[in-house]
């Protein structure tokens, strides 16, 4: 799908304790209502498809996508929780 990682972290890998990766990494908690708002997100960057073809780019692009929406809500939560904990 990719030629190289599009975050620049080619080659890399580390190591979880068993129930971070089997539970947290395997089995995403996605409700309905996150799927609705994504392929409203992939509607909107035109990254929908109808039918499947050979080239893989709208995927990529789903994937990138994806991968920006839970870079950036947890950021959110982070400078969140961070403030809380200033404010006690």
């Amino acid at each position: 799908m990719f030629a190289s990682c599009p975050w620049g972290h080619e080659g890399e890998s580390e190591v979880f304790c068993y129930e971070c990766h089997e539970e947290l990494l395997h089995n995403p908690v996605l409700l309905p209502e996150d799927f609705v708002r994504f392929a409203e997100l992939v509607r909107m960057r035109g990254l929908s498809e109808k039918t499947k073809t050979e080239n893989r780019s709208k995927l990529a692009g789903r994937v990138v996508l994806l991968r920006d929406v839970i870079s950036r809500g947890l950021k959110v939560l982070h400078e969140e929780e961070t403030e809380r904990a200033k404010n006690g």
